[in-house]
């Protein structure tokens, strides 16, 4: 590989000169992504191997989109749920990926760091924010009712949080393909994630209505949703 030489030095007494030592690789901004990279690379294996397994739960998660119902469907059986479960873990790191990718999730803590560093620290926050969804599941399960649908309701953000990366990671992909500025694809991605999430609070609203009364319901989606959500929006603008 050669690299141009600036004018005044490449041409020197008539002849051109050019230098021979090869650039390393790099993305913009000088980060070598070994470590996210890799991550990546190894989610694609993981894929491949669970393809029949996407292939089976794919239609029951897309029916989620036409019916509430659906839910009850893909949880009443044991291993499409199972399957469900695994493709929303294996999908957090391509998801935080692009986060970090399209800058994204890049509070002003993080604005000083690049390459594997600033990616495990998007993925670290991510998981803390997928444990404090947990920690808020607990302390809001109903002890006096039954908790199927809010069961139910709970486990439906596996499901839309496939269906979200149904439709942010090709458009990532096109985006990257067709060389389009980070603001650009950050403004793109972010208003489809907000999209696919703001379906996900009137699918769930829904879920939950079927037993509960309708501030029983707003409460609990504060207590599931908008909380701890909020929170790690929050923490992406102002710390």
């Amino acid at each position: 590989m050669v690299l141009a030489l600036p004018i005044g030095d490449a041409f020197r007494q008539g002849v051109l000169h050019l230098a021979t030592e090869a650039a390393p690789a790099v993305e913009a901004g000088g980060r070598i992504p070994f470590l996210s990279t890799t991550m990546v690379i190894v989610f694609t294996l993981l894929s491949i191997l669970l393809f029949d397994n996407i292939l089976n739960v794919l239609p029951y998660l897309l029916d989620n989109l036409m019916r509430s119902r659906a839910a009850a469907d893909l949880e009443g059986n044991v291993r499409r749920s199972r399957d469900r479960n695994i493709i929303a873990m294996l999908l957090i790191i391509p998801f935080t990926y692009v986060l970090d990718r399209f800058g994204i999730f890049n509070p002003p803590f993080l604005r000083d760091i690049s390459g594997d560093i600033h990616f495990l620290l998007v993925f670290g926050v991510f998981l803390a924010y997928l444990f404090l969804r947990l920690v808020f599941y607990f302390l809001f399960f109903p002890r006096r009712r039954r908790p199927d649908n809010y069961q139910m309701a709970a486990k439906a953000s596996y499901t839309f949080f496939i269906l979200m990366n149904l439709l942010v990671l090709p458009t990532a992909w096109i985006l990257s393909l067709a060389k389009a500025s980070q603001a650009v694809g950050m403004w793109i991605l972010t208003s489809e994630m907000a999209v696919l999430y703001l379906f996900h609070l009137i699918r769930k609203f829904q879920i939950l209505g079927q037993t509960f009364s309708p501030l029983s319901v707003f409460l609990y989606l504060c207590g599931l949703e908008i909380l701890p959500t909020g929170l790690y929006v929050a923490s992406a603008l102002l710390i």
